[in-house]
């Protein structure tokens, strides 16, 4: 089974999402093969999954000041900032085997991207299931794992989310390179202090510190693309975005992911502009 690789970039918070959903509707529309992209982000940005209360005016105001990009995502879980780190998107479906349940699809990927950090020379485990986060900080999905999301001497290297529209599967993930605090003290600002002092550190984890190194950006994508071949059965070719795709990102950007309309409601009502929605990925996110 052949998928298609696109080449590295970087992107703003709403162009990312813009185009990532516009590659869960081409494949949905047997117009694309399954997908796999990985991207950055450029400004640095947080995104807010779908579920998640929109930011209030005066958290919108420090992120301005901080040149902090935001976003809505469409697929559910927790709060992510989007730094130094590796962003995931795969879009596949029923074809590939992806059937469910949510929590099955999930364990597929995750046992993808297991084999691609042994690769690396890195053990990560799947967590075996979603802990509660406390606190004020309990809306970044890094503050504790979810269901086969991969952790690394027991803090949180990947997180993940998903969408199900059909009978095609879009999943998010950020694969933290380093870990940073700033953010979180300095421009989310709600956090006690105890927790503004090294509580999110300490159950997270980079690459870096994992592995006492970094390896090449190149080098990482590759090992992780061939984890996922080897276990999803997908082989991975690189490819480029069609005209329409573009056309259709540009469209979602323009119309939705840069509108208040979107990135100030709770939920996915009116996602595709027909109602339906993800239902579970919700609780299987993190």
């Amino acid at each position: 089974m052949i998928g298609r690789l696109l080449p590295w970039s970087t992107g703003t918070g709403p162009w990312n999402m813009a185009l990532d959903e516009a590659l869960l509707l081409s494949y949905e529309q047997g117009k694309a093969p399954p997908t796999l992209r990985f991207y950055g982000w450029d400004p640095p940005a947080l995104s807010l999954g779908c579920f998640q209360q929109p930011l209030n005016e005066e958290q919108q105001r420090r992120f301005r000041l901080a040149g902090v990009d935001w976003v809505k995502r469409p697929t559910g879980g927790r709060a992510v900032f989007h730094e130094d780190e590796l962003t995931y998107a795969l879009v596949a479906g029923e074809r590939e085997g992806f059937t469910g349940p949510v929590l099955a699809d999930y364990q597929k990927i995750g046992l993808g991207f297991k084999r691609g950090f042994a690769l690396l020379g890195l053990t990560v485990e799947l967590a075996p299931g979603a802990r509660q986060a406390k606190g004020l900080l309990s809306q970044a999905c890094f503050a504790a794992p979810s269901w086969s999301e991969l952790t690394c001497q027991g803090r949180k290297l990947v997180g993940s989310a998903q969408l199900r529209h059909g009978k095609a599967l879009l999943q998010h993930g950020s694969i933290l390179l380093s870990f940073n605090p700033w953010f979180w003290r300095e421009v989310w600002a709600e956090a006690p202090a105890a927790e503004k002092n090294g509580g999110l550190a300490r159950k997270v984890i980079g690459l870096r510190e994992a592995l006492g190194r970094l390896p090449a950006r190149s080098d990482v994508i590759a090992a992780l693309c061939q984890g996922l071949s080897e276990e999803l059965g997908i082989e991975w070719q690189e490819g480029d975005l069609s005209a329409e795709e573009l056309s259709l990102a540009a469209r979602l950007r323009a119309e939705k992911y840069t509108s208040a309309d979107w990135n100030n409601r709770r939920g996915r009502k009116g996602l595709f502009g027909d109602g339906r929605n993800a239902v579970q990925a919700e609780e299987a996110s993190g």
